[in-house]
């Protein structure tokens, strides 16, 4: 069981590998998943950002036989490890894409919509379980979640603790697509190739301005803009796609 990690160009893919347990995930990887991603974020040689499940399915989320283990204590340390896990996804300043297929439960689908965007496959199943085993949400699945639906449909998809398909995820705007099974890996991965030969620096701060909305008003939010592009218009990025707009050319970004 292992977090692996391959690279094709400027891409990385994170694979969640223990697929003869439908990638349940153990403490020791859920302690692997916050740094590989870190070093991802470091890694100049690294625009774009792809996690998937090995085989047929995503993750079917924490591994049951480690829950209630070492009482309150170990309860605390598992919510600790699990939040940084989470935070390590959502903040990697890369955009970063789920390709999803099968089971995607719990955690698991809370570490998804971590990512930037959901690329699901139609037969896909995501789902909140936490009220089957009289659980309430973990891994900020309830903040993820209303943001991509508004708050009843979250309430509803998570009082019920349903099963949500990849056709209803597009549906409901948690996912970007949904498509055949056999096409999800593909997809994720043109999609991350795309975002691989962007303007880098450019993708890291306009992910920045979309973290940051929640809670923030309209002058915060175009205050810190103005901070922003006072940086961004000193990039080697924006001379190049000024200089190839003028040019009539296609630009060449390096990221930097």
């Amino acid at each position: 069981m292992s977090i692996d990690v391959t690279r094709d160009g400027g891409v990385a893919i994170v694979t969640i590998n223990r697929p003869e347990r439908k990638n349940a995930i153990t403490m020791d990887m859920r302690g692997a998943i916050q740094p590989v991603f870190q070093d991802l974020s470091d890694d100049v040689e690294v625009r774009s950002i792809v996690l998937r499940g090995a085989g047929n399915d995503f993750s079917a989320g924490a591994d049951i036989g480690e829950m209630g283990q070492d009482g309150v204590r170990g309860s605390m340390l598992r919510a600790r490890v699990l939040a940084r896990m989470v935070r390590g996804v959502a903040h990697t300043n890369k955009p970063v894409i789920a390709a999803v297929q099968g089971a995607c439960i719990g955690m698991s689908f809370a570490l998804a919509l971590a990512c930037d965007f959901i690329i699901a496959a139609e037969d896909a199943r995501f789902q909140f379980a936490f009220r089957h085993i009289g659980l309430a949400l973990d891994g900020g699945a309830g903040w993820l979640l209303e943001r991509h639906v508004g708050v009843m449909r979250a309430k509803e998809i998570a009082y019920s603790g349903r099963f949500v398909s990849g056709v209803q995820a597009a549906e409901y705007g948690f996912a970007l697509e949904a498509l055949p099974a056999d096409h999800v890996q593909a997809r994720g991965l043109e999609l991350a190739q795309g975002f691989a030969t962007a303007p880098t620096l450019a993708l890291s701060q306009i992910k920045r301005q979309f973290d940051a909305n929640p809670g923030r008003s309209l002058n915060d939010a175009l205050d810190f803009e103005g901070a922003i592009q006072g940086l961004m218009t000193n990039t080697a990025d924006f001379k190049e796609g000024t200089l190839s707009f003028k040019e009539k050319r296609k630009a060449v970004y390096k990221g930097t």
